[in-house]
């Protein structure tokens, strides 16, 4: 399970197989916070990985998120719920 994430439903997506791009950021009716990505081949049809409700927990988690991307900390990154 090489740099793999794990959605908060427990879906396992490959990072460097299948994921051409992750976006994250609040929705724009305002109702939360959503990690989504995309699979290679598909740039229209998003997969939501995480939702929060509020700020500091979205932010807590993408810096996380951030710090394994760049550092590679694990093997596998879990979206907390």
């Amino acid at each position: 399970m090489t740099l793999s994430i794990i959605s908060q439903d427990r879906s396992v997506f490959n990072y460097t197989n299948a994921v051409s791009c992750v976006t994250c950021g609040e929705y724009d009716d305002g109702s939360g916070y959503g990690f989504m990505v995309y699979l290679k081949g598909d740039t229209e049809n998003g997969i939501v990985v995480a939702e929060y409700d509020d700020a500091e927990t979205f932010h807590a988690v993408k810096n996380d998120f951030s710090r394994w991307l760049r550092e590679n900390i694990d093997a596998v990154f879990a979206f907390p719920a």
